[in-house]
Order: C-alpha cells, then structure tokens, then sequence
C-alpha cells in the first residue's frame, strides 16, 4: 500500500459517491447531528480530513492544509506531524506520517493538498475509528471504519495509477520566472518523467494578453524556462504555441496535463479535439494556486 498513487479522471466521478453517514444542514445543527452519531456508534476515535471539519468539529486527529475551498487560506492550526502531499495524488510518505499521527492521536499538516487522504486514513485505523469529511457544500461525510469499507478502499485504491505517467503537457506564458511558476513546473517532475511545455509565441501574447507591452520577448522566456529545467534535471521540451491547444491535441506520448482551475476548460476543450482524433483523453491534474502570505496569487512582481 505505502506508494505513490496518482488520481485518474475515470476516478473523481467514483469519489464523489457517499462513502459513509451524510449529516447535512447549518453548521450548529451539523455539530449536533455529528455528536449524535459519535455516541451511538460508540466511537473511540475520530480523524477529520480537510480544514473545514478539523476547525468545527471535535477530533482527536486533524488533517488539514490551510486552504478552504483550494485557493482560499483557512486559520493555521496547530500540529505534530507534516507532510508534503501535491495534489490529485498519495504520496508514499503520507502513510507512514499518518500511521504515526493516528498511533499518536497527533494533528497532520499537508503542505499541498489533503482531499485524498479520506483513504489512507480508513486504511490505516482500527474499528470504532470514524474518519469525517467536508461532504458538498452543506455538511459532512462520516466514516466509520469496518472490514467492509476497508475493503471497499482498497479495491477504490488498486484503480489509481502507481507509476510516473510517461509524458504531460502543460502551458502558459512564463513571462519572468516567480515561485508561482517554479512551483508550476517543478511539479510536473513530481507527476511524469518528461514534460512538454507550450509557451506563448509574442503573436499570441498581443491577442490575448492586455499587458502584452510588459510581457519579455519569446526567445528570453525560452531561455528562462530552459534554464531552470537544466537545474531541475526534468526532461522537457518547449513547444512555440499559437493558440491553447499546441501539441496536446495530436501528441500520442502525453498522459496528462498539468492546469489550474483557470485553465481547467481548456483542458477539456483539449480532450474533446483529441477525442475526435481518435486518441485517448488525457488525465488532468489541477493545481491550486500558489499564495503569498496576504492570501492573493503570486504573479510576476514588474
């Protein structure tokens, strides 16, 4: 079990179902239902995935990664354990970290993002365990933990990828290199083993960009990009690209791409061209965005 799983598309419709005991309404009347629950089933331990039921409710561990609702920060809490875990993913150190916290009864902070964590954390608790999490927009999912679900879960889990995918395409302007771009980019090693970058051509850059005076010539962007894969070690090969689409559309090697929720359309305008092409849809991994300590997406400081 203690890999690397990665998410696949065919999968996020699956992780929507009602894994548990749905309790719906207003927050003081969730907290009621929820303490209900907790003493009829006679639970011992409780595990809350997410901020908005770690900051709520009563639990014994909490696992959290500062943002409600991705790009908006939450009240940092405190804790024992951390660990990096990128999204639509479960990196292999998070079941040794959580085993740890849940022995310990032990608060986890994920420095990316903790939705999938839902599963490692049944995996890894005892009976009487509940494990609860923000279910849609007006409640919560509880979990009890029992042989069945469990099993459930690893059936659930054998269905994620567990190996790099072989290529993914992402895009964009990369008009001078900040943390939000570097963290862009370095996480594209963490998914595939080689990335096919689409960079704006100047043409481009004028038709879609109001600040297009401000934005560096092509050939600098270029060398800026080329220069910090060398120091990365990513294979990567940047593509001159005209319009949204680039070599995603008709490129057999690519797997995946890497967006935002900004470009996330783009990404399925990229996977119907591609379906009419005859060719397989690619998986998607959208990444929330980097923020700075006010709460506001870094950007390009001139």
């Amino acid at each position: 079990m203690m890999k690397t799983y990665f998410l696949l598309n065919e999968l996020r419709r699956e992780l929507k179902k009602v894994w548990g005991i749905p309790i719906l309404g207003e927050k003081k009347e969730v907290a009621k239902k929820f303490k209900k629950v907790i003493r009829e089933k006679k639970i011992k331990k409780i595990i809350t995935v997410g901020d908005y039921c770690s900051l709520n409710l009563s639990s014994d561990v909490k696992i959290f990664d500062g943002r409600i609702r991705r790009n908006e920060m939450a009240p940092l809490q405190e804790y024992s354990f951390s660990c990096w875990n990128p999204p639509a993913s479960i990196n292999k150190e998070v079941w040794k970290t959580l085993k740890k916290a849940i022995s310990k009864s032990g608060n986890v902070f994920i420095d990316g993002e903790e939705d999938l964590l839902v599963i490692p954390s049944v995996l890894l608790s005892k009976k009487k365990t509940a494990v609860v999490y923000g279910f849609t927009s007006k409640g919560i999912c509880l979990i009890e933990v029992s042989p069945e679900i469990k099993k459930g879960f690893r059936k659930l889990l054998k269905k994620f990828r567990k190996g790099k995918f072989k290529t993914i395409a992402l895009g964009g302007t990369f008009n001078r290199l900040h943390p939000g771009h570097r963290y862009f980019l370095s996480l594209a090693k963490y998914y595939a083993k080689k990335a096919i970058i689409g960079l704006c051509s100047d043409q481009m850059v004028k038709t879609r960009k109001k600040n297009f005076r401000k934005i560096l010539p092509f050939k600098e962007r270029k060398r800026a990009l080329e220069n910090y894969f060398k120091r990365t070690g990513l294979r990567s090969k940047i593509v001159k690209i005209e319009d949204i689409y680039g070599p995603a559309i008709k490129d057999k090697e690519v797997e995946a791409i890497l967006l935002t929720e900004e470009t996330f359309p783009n990404g399925r305008r990229i996977n119907r061209i591609r379906k009419k092409n005859k060719l397989k849809e690619l998986h998607y991994i959208i990444l929330p965005y980097l923020l700075d300590k006010t709460g506001k997406k870094m950007g390009s400081k001139k």
